[in-house]
């Protein structure tokens, strides 16, 4: 990852998505816990984080239950079953080379109905598309939607297709961390209008989602 914001962000635009009671939580890319910390005192539940870089860890274990050093594929034999109600992926899943695979390896893992609480890039942001678009360039920087270390990029439709497909039901899906100064947010109301509202997507740097797990098809 390329920015040490990866590891120390305390996304709180994030709590509108949290579900009305967890017992036990899990993040992926939990950095040093800032908001998984905030999850486990708000709602007094057991938290478990997991993530590759040792310092965070180091920084992390001292605020949740249980912190585990790895990648995805390694953690996962390590955890449980029909453990955990909350399966939290802020600005994770863009990291690995099959999310989908990721979510459906892992629901063995969380109980029946169980959440998943995530945040993920938006490809189509305006900026990305003015870069894409207009400059003819896709060049990977430290950090953002182009960050040099994302496997997957997304919009909102592959966001819900990705999620369908590894088993869960899509509660509340949206837009989150708009950017730019007046003008850019004047250059968009324009275009806005112009497009009929069809492209309101493009003001939102990330994503920002709660699904539940659906029943097992038996």
């Amino acid at each position: 990852m390329g920015d040490d914001k990866y590891f120390t962000n305390s996304r709180p635009e994030m709590d509108q998505f949290l579900p009305m009671e967890i017992k036990n939580a899990i993040e992926f890319g939990c950095g040093e816990a800032i908001f998984l910390s905030r999850v486990k005192e708000k709602f007094q539940c057991e938290a478990w984080g997991v993530d590759i870089d040792q310092n965070s860890l180091m920084k992390a274990e001292v605020k949740i239950d249980r912190c585990l050093l790895g990648n995805a594929d390694q953690i996962l034999t390590e955890l449980p079953n029909n453990y955990f109600d909350c399966l939290i992926c802020n600005d994770f899943l863009e990291h690995i080379i099959d999310p989908a695979d990721f979510l459906r390896k892992i629901a063995p893992k969380l109980n029946a109905g169980a959440y998943l609480i995530s945040s993920i890039p938006n490809v189509r942001y305006c900026e990305n598309v003015f870069e894409l678009l207009i400059k003819k360039d896709w060049k990977y920087k430290e950090a953002g939607i182009l960050d040099r270390t994302h496997l997957r990029f997304f919009t909102k439709k592959s966001v819900q297709r990705m999620v369908d497909d590894a088993g869960f039901k899509i509660v509340r899906i949206k837009g989150i961390n708009r950017q730019g100064g007046l003008l850019g947010s004047l250059a968009l109301m324009l275009f806005d209008i112009i497009s009929l509202g069809t492209q309101t997507d493009m003001k939102y740097l990330q994503f920002g989602l709660i699904a539940q797990l659906r029943d097992p098809v038996v």
